[in-house]
C-alpha cells in the first residue's frame, strides 16, 4: 500500500512540474501576468513539498 502511496505522489510532483512549465511557457489561460506567476510559484512549492514528502517516506521504509 505504501509504494501505491509514492506513487501517485510521484505523479503529483510530475504533474505539478509540468503545469507549471506549461503556464511559464504557453498562453494555455488568460490571465493577469501576476496570477500566472503566483500560480507557478504555487504549483512547485507544492511539487517540492510533495517531493520532500515523498523523499521522507521512502526514506523511512528503506531503514
Amino acid at each position: 500500500m505504501k509504494y501505491i502511496q509514492h506513487f501517485l505522489g510521484i505523479l503529483v510532483v510530475v504533474l505539478c512540474f509540468g503545469f507549471a512549465f506549461i503556464l511559464l511557457t504557453t498562453e494555455l489561460i488568460e490571465m493577469d501576468n501576476w496570477r500566472k506567476q503566483l500560480m507557478v510559484v504555487v504549483f512547485l512549492c507544492y511539487g517540492l513539498f510533495r517531493a520532500l514528502r515523498i523523499y521522507k517516506g521512502i526514506k523511512s521504509i528503506q531503514k
